[in-house]
């Protein structure tokens, strides 16, 4: 079975390109447009990975972060975060944040670091 992943974001275009780039190694996509939508997502689909905008309404990618960890104990699953803003490292590490790409995002990148911490997906 495939890895199932979890993206949350609200732009369309970079949902289309994200998407896109992780057809290719036929992982299961989910989407969210917002973070209330992905915590719900979270508890229903238990997804692999969790792919995390920072910038959206409603519940921005900190807030859902806090709802995170709230709803899921001691689990952990890994969380990669999509950012505009290239400075907000140290901030991510202190959220638990497993590592954060710059849009545009480098697919290359987003996909080397997804096998980092899934694995090679079964599919």
């Amino acid at each position: 079975m495939a890895h199932k992943i979890l993206l949350v974001d609200d732009d369309r275009i970079n949902i289309a390109l994200v998407k896109f780039a992780l057809a290719e190694q036929r992982y299961e996509v989910i989407v969210a447009f917002d973070g209330d939508e992905g915590l719900e997502k979270v508890n229903k689909e238990s997804p692999d990975l969790i792919i995390l905008d920072v910038q959206m309404p409603r519940m921005n990618g900190y807030e859902f972060m806090a709802g995170l960890k709230r709803s899921q104990g001691v689990k952990t699953t890994p969380v990669l975060m999509l950012t505009a803003n290239e400075t907000m490292e140290d901030m991510f590490k202190l959220e638990g944040v497993k590592g954060y790409f710059v849009k545009p995002v480098d697919q290359q990148k987003l996909k080397a670091s997804i096998v980092h911490h899934l694995g090679p997906n079964p599919i």
